[in-house]
C-alpha cells in the first residue's frame, strides 16, 4: 500500500508528511541526530518542515522534509542537517543528495563571505530498501583522495543513507532502535516512544488533518502535472519519429526516382 494514500488515522511515521511534522520538533530531532550520527549537539534552531527553496525561476527547487541547524551558545550556526524520508527508490538519490548539498550551501554564505565559513553539513536519507545493493544497513559517505583514501578532502560534507528494513544487521543499538521503529512501527526505546507519542498527537489534531488533505491534494496535483508533462514529451517524441519516417520515405522515393532516371539514361546510351 502506498503510504501517501493510507487513511489519515493510520498514517505511519514513514509517510513523508507525518515524518516532516514529527521530526520538526526539537525534542525529537536532537536525540535522533545524536544517535544516528554519534555526535553531541549543543542546541537546535527550530527545524523547518517541508522547507522549499528555489534559486531562480529557471532552476529546479527542492522541498526538504526536515532542514535543521545546530546553533552554539552565542547563536552561531555550527552544523546543518537535512533529513529525508524516502520510501520509493527513484534511482537518483545519490545525485539528489548532491543537489540538496549544493542548495544548502548556496544559502549558507552571504555575498562576499569566505568559503572558510562553510560549516559541517549532513544529508541524511532514510530508506526501506538497500539502494546500493551491498547488503549493508548504513552507508556513510565523505570525499576521499582516490589513490590515498586515508586523505580526506575536508569539505565537511557527509551523506548518510540508513536502510531501515535491515535494522537487524545494525550493531549500534541506538541506531538500531530508530530503524526498527521505522520498519515495524513498534516503539521500544525512550526516543522512539517520544516519536510515537508525537505522531499520535498529530493524528488526533484536526488542524493537522486539514493540512494533510491540502498536502495530499498538492501531491496529487504534482503527480498529475508530471504525468501530463510525460505524455506531452512522449507525444513530441512520437511526432518527431513520424516526421523522421516521413522524411525517410521522401528520401527513399527521391532515390528511387534517381535510380529510374539513371536507368533510362543508360538504356539510351546517354550515360
Amino acid at each position: 500500500m502506498d503510504p501517501n494514500h493510507v487513511p489519515f488515522e493510520e498514517l505511519p511515521i514513514t509517510n513523508r508528511f507525518m515524518f516532516a511534522l514529527v521530526f520538526s520538533r526539537k525534542h525529537i530531532a536532537k536525540p535522533f541526530l545524536e544517535a544516528i550520527l554519534g555526535i553531541k549537539i549543543f542546541d537546535l534552531q527550530e527545524p523547518e518542515p517541508e522547507k522549499s527553496t528555489e534559486t531562480s525561476p529557471f532552476n529546479k527547487g527542492v522541498r526538504y522534509d526536515v532542514l535543521v541547524k545546530e546553533q552554539g551558545p552565542d547563536g552561531e550556526i555550527m552544523r546543518t542537517f537535512d533529513i529525508e524520508m524516502q520510501i520509493e527508490d527513484t534511482h537518483e538519490l545519490p545525485k539528489r543528495a548532491r543537489y540538496y548539498q549544493a542548495l544548502c550551501d548556496s544559502e549558507a554564505l552571504n555575498k562576499g563571505e569566505s568559503y572558510r565559513n562553510l560549516k559541517e553539513q549532513y544529508i541524511i536519507f532514510i530508506c526501506p530498501d538497500d539502494i546500493f545493493k551491498q547488503g549493508r544497513a548504513v552507508y556513510r559517505f565523505k570525499n576521499l583522495e582516490k589513490g590515498h583514501p586515508e586523505h580526506e578532502l575536508g569539505d565537511l560534507c557527509y551523506k548518510n543513507f540508513y536502510i531501515f528494513n535491515k535494522y537487524r544487521d545494525v550493531a549500534e543499538q541506538s541506531v538500531k532502535e530508530y530503524l526498527e521503529y521505522f520498519a515495524t512501527n513498534k516503539a521500544t526505546s525512550k526516543g522512539t516512544k517520544n516519536i510515537e507519542l508525537q505522531r499520535q498527537w498529530y493524528l488526533s489534531d484536526n488542524e493537522t488533518r486539514k493540512r494533510y488533505m491540502t498536502w495530499q491534494q498538492e501531491l496529487d496535483d504534482l503527480v498529475y502535472d508530471e504525468r501530463q508533462r510525460t505524455k506531452a514529451a512522449e507525444k513530441r517524441a512520437s511526432e518527431a519519429e513520424t516526421r523522421a519516417d516521413e522524411e525517410k520515405s521522401r528520401a527513399d522515393a527521391a532515390e528511387n526516382r534517381a535510380d529510374k532516371y539513371e536507368k533510362i539514361l543508360k538504356e539510351h546510351g546517354l550515360l
